[in-house]
């Protein structure tokens, strides 16, 4: 297992300097937010910044206004469709995965009741927006990571085994998941046992306590998270996502020798 950090988290002005103070704080991994589109400027500066550092990119994801809109209709799933296949493109690029949120945005189901089944038209642009893109990971050689999101922010999959569940209906290999312990928080009845009936899926892992607090200021076992990663084998990056109390050049290496005393 191995620290990665969110870029936006990680103190700097330049991918450089933030790739340098994550090595100096002891991370191994950074996690890139393609704010906009994706062009070679940015690819380059990372391969740039790789080329200095130990820090290596360990995933990336494209935020624009195509993660935000609802996928409704065939246009919107094509547009979705586009800027995936540019997260893909990069992460190929840079030997990264690329994570996938299908849509994004505040979402208002009564909290005490059961939430409402996807009809078949959601389904169908769901399932048709993966498989094209999903194809498309395989021929780039990249790992496309599902990321299972609250009910109070999707309508899509919002646990572990609901997007095993995708998976295994897009049937493409290159589709995979990750866990985001800030998300599992609030789905998961039990976060170590949904790792463990997931092992076959996770690539990817976030990190953050409940709360969106920074690992240690809340409630979650990291130790039994850690211990169940372990125990399915997991050996790829855990990327830290969360709000940092103070200082990030005093809480960010703070944080990165608790997570290590966690892990066993």
């Amino acid at each position: 297992m191995k620290l990665s950090c969110v870029d936006a988290i990680a103190p700097g002005t330049t991918l450089k300097e933030k790739f340098g103070n994550l090595e100096k704080y002891g991370f191994e991994g950074i996690e890139i937010w393609a704010m906009g589109s994706v062009g070679s400027e940015l690819e380059n500066e990372i391969k740039e910044a790789a080329s200095e550092s130990k820090i290596k990119p360990s995933s990336v994801i494209v935020v624009n206004e195509a993660f935000y809109r609802p996928l409704d209709s065939e246009e919107a799933k094509q547009v979705k469709a586009y800027a995936m296949k540019e997260s893909l493109r990069l992460a190929a690029a840079i030997g990264a995965v690329s994570i996938v949120v299908p849509e994004y945005g505040s979402q208002l189901p009564p909290p005490i009741f059961m939430l409402p089944p996807l009809g078949e038209t959601e389904k169908g642009l769901l399932l048709g927006l993966l498989a094209e893109v999903g194809r498309y990971a395989r021929g780039v050689g990249a790992t496309l990571v599902l990321e299972p999101i609250n009910r109070y922010e999707t309508r899509f999959f919002h646990t572990l085994e609901d997007a095993v569940g995708i998976c295994k209906e897009v049937g493409i290999p290159n589709v995979k998941i990750m866990a985001d312990l800030f998300q599992m928080s609030i789905e998961e009845r039990n976060i170590a046992e949904s790792i463990r009936r997931a092992r076959d899926y996770i690539r990817h892992v976030h990190l953050s306590d409940s709360g969106r607090l920074l690992p240690g200021h809340g409630n979650i076992d990291f130790k039994a998270v850690f211990a169940a990663l372990k125990e399915i084998g997991y050996e790829g990056y855990m990327a830290l996502e969360c709000a940092i109390p103070g200082n990030p050049e005093e809480e960010l290496p703070r944080c990165v020798e608790y997570l290590r005393k966690c892990m066993p």
